[in-house]
């Protein structure tokens, strides 16, 4: 005889109503870090971008980009504000997602049994840069018209599947029709960051070490410092929005497109800086592309390149960790400030190596 537990009307009803429940019910380990709230900040952002998004979308029209988006700030009421709150939205939201990797690098929050976790999260960078890119090109400014342009160039010298899928998902030539396709691109994209982000909280969850002795329960000694994080989120977005609206944004893209206009520098925001760099760490369009895969593909198996097995880590782990973060800070700076020479691909290497030879070598060491 199989006897399964009562759930309530709404649990029996409502999908995931029970994961919610149970986060807010179950006992947690004392002592939490306030970054740990850095995942349920990054779910805000997100919902927020989802929000202003389904808003924005009706009075854009990809065929006349940079016209629609004029037209959404002085002519639609509440419309300059909906879209910045979509612009800042995106930048905290990468801003947010950045720092909780790297306090997983830090911790070493990527290894078993939280790996998959720790996937999910490199997923939900691989797709939210996806999405800010072509939020970046759907602008109509002159830098996102540069930077499509190039993309579907490059897509036309791509051989084989590869090249298929590319003008498969370009349509073509650059243009209104193509940037028709990226809105929907960009919309399934959200939604596909909105399903990541749920399945890394229930795998975190699940990684969770089994609580010993009494706990803390969330509600609501927790609850009161995940509200003041997000209090401190609110007072840092409204300071963005009534100060520097456009902050990082990309000065190119307040100009109009124009097929004659080529910069010879494209200004990204600086959510994609770092990406653009490590773009440029290899020559030609294939050198981009590999090294855009390639540093997804080192992240992704960042838990079996660490040979620690479980050991703690050590001053030099940490110390390469703090060097990691800077250099990515400095290829951002580099890239959205050109100046040339060998140091911006130094700079891409140096990522390449830290994870390919340094990881390995300096936990194996570490464990030893």
């Amino acid at each position: 005889m199989r006897v399964e537990a009562k759930q309530g009307w709404l649990a029996s009803r409502v999908p995931g109503f029970t994961c919610v429940r149970d986060m807010l019910c179950e006992s947690r380990s004392p002592g939490a870090p306030w970054l740990a709230t850095l995942p349920t900040l990054l779910a805000a952002m997100l919902v927020l971008l989802l929000a202003s998004g389904v808003v924005l979308a009706p009075f854009y029209d990809p065929r006349h980009a940079y016209a629609a988006l004029q037209t959404i700030m002085r002519d639609v009421p509440g419309g300059w504000l909906v879209l910045s709150y979509h612009q800042i939205g995106a930048s905290l939201a990468f801003a947010l997602l950045y720092l909780h990797l790297f306090r997983i690098l830090l911790v070493r929050g990527y290894r078993a049994p939280a790996e998959f976790g720790w996937m999910l999260w490199v997923k939900l960078l691989v797709v939210l840069l996806l999405a800010g890119w072509m939020g970046f090109v759907l602008n109509g400014g002159v830098g996102g018209h540069s930077s499509l342009f190039n993309a579907v160039n490059a897509a036309m010298l791509l051989p084989g599947i590869p090249g298929a899928v590319a003008m498969w998902v370009f349509g073509g030539a650059s243009g209104g029709a193509t940037l028709a396709r990226l809105l929907v691109f960009h919309a399934l994209l959200a939604l596909c960051a909105a399903w990541i982000i749920l399945m890394a909280f229930a795998a975190d969850k699940k990684a969770r070490p089994v609580l010993q002795g009494p706990g803390v329960p969330f509600w609501p000694i927790y609850a009161a410092q995940y509200f003041a994080a997000l209090s401190v989120l609110a007072l840092v977005f409204a300071v963005l929005l009534g100060f520097v609206p456009h902050w990082g944004q990309g000065t190119q893209n307040t100009i109009p497109a124009a097929t004659a206009v080529i910069p010879a520098a494209i200004s990204y925001p600086w959510y994609l800086t770092p990406a653009a760099g490590l773009a440029g760490a290899f020559p030609g369009v294939a050198g981009h592309i590999c090294a855009m895969i390639l540093a997804a593909a080192l992240l992704y198996a960042l838990p079996w390149l660490d040979r620690s097995r479980g050991a703690r880590h050590g001053r030099v782990y940490m110390a390469l960790t703090w060097l990691l973060g800077v250099d990515v800070l400095m290829l951002g700076l580099v890239t959205a400030f050109p100046m040339g020479g060998v140091l911006p691909k130094l700079l891409g290497l140096w990522f390449y190596f830290h994870f390919l030879v340094l990881t390995p070598l300096v936990t194996m060491m570490e464990a030893a």
